[in-house]
């Protein structure tokens, strides 16, 4: 098997910093190319067809890097374009889904799994489709909630009334439910997991970005040396001042140039 140490990350915006900075924990040694399309994001909105036009590109831009490997640091692209990527591209091609949906299944006791995500993600059944397949024994159900990634991509921080009564209203419903375990099918919503794990404080919740990062290191057989990672951040609108989030989710992202690309070139 073959050693990667050039790889690319990508995401709608700034959510798969949380996925970045799990994969940067668990590993070192690393040359990262970090894409967030800020000028696009959400991409929970799009249509199928959009979104995969999108992911081929932040592909194009990443292999134009010359990274061997690609982890897709997005709920909505690993629902929705994961199986055209990996047709279309002959490097590895990471998503969040069945990390996210395997690392559930280990924890559940009343096998009642929840997901929240974007409304693409949500619709697509890609969670439950997986959880289906392979744990028959488990209920699935899940929840769009569209708000959460305009929220945090605007600076809303979790004590913020605005994103406290979002919050309340997308997830009050499943509390008090034989629900025990909510997948946080977005990267974007790590930001907001204090609130809500004050919310529904008797769930256990899944960060995609750990489960996968877990499976990076398995997958793609990576250089564990004792030099430090270096990370390259692109984006496609102006830096958008990330550091502004709470430093315990990006506390492990190492400092590097920051760049701006014109995505649709590619």
């Amino acid at each position: 098997m073959s050693t990667f140490s050039r790889i690319g990350v990508f995401d709608s915006g700034l959510g798969g910093l949380t996925v970045l900075n799990a994969i940067c924990a668990a590993n070192k040694g690393l040359s990262i190319v970090y894409f967030g399309d800020t000028a696009r994001v959400p991409y929970g909105s799009r249509t199928p067809e959009t979104i995969i036009r999108y992911a081929e590109q932040d592909v194009r831009f990443l292999l134009s890097k010359g990274v061997e490997a690609i982890v897709v640091a997005c709920g909505t692209v690993s629902a929705i374009a994961l199986e055209e990527l990996r047709k279309e591209f002959s490097i590895p091609i990471i998503g969040v889904i069945e990390p996210a949906c395997d690392a559930a299944a280990k924890v559940t006791k009343s096998k009642h799994i929840c997901v929240i995500g974007t409304q693409a993600t949500v619709h697509s059944h890609a969670y439950s489709d997986y959880i289906n397949r392979q744990y028959p024994d488990m209920t699935v159900s899940g929840i769009g909630c569209p708000l959460f990634v305009p929220l945090i991509e605007n600076g809303f921080r979790e004590d913020d009334p605005i994103t406290k009564m979002t919050v309340e209203r997308y997830l009050s419903p499943i509390r008090n439910t034989d629900i025990d375990t909510l997948i946080l099918g977005c990267t974007h919503y790590p930001f907001l997991s204090g609130i809500i794990h004050e919310t529904l404080p008797d769930v256990r919740l899944i960060d995609i970005g750990v489960a996968l990062s877990e499976v990076v290191g398995r997958t793609l057989t990576l250089p564990h040396n004792i030099s430090d990672n270096f990370v390259e951040y692109c984006f496609s609108d102006r830096e958008t001042g990330f550091k502004r989030f709470d430093a315990e989710h990006l506390k492990d992202l190492p400092n590097g140039p920051i760049k701006s690309i014109n995505i649709e070139s590619f």
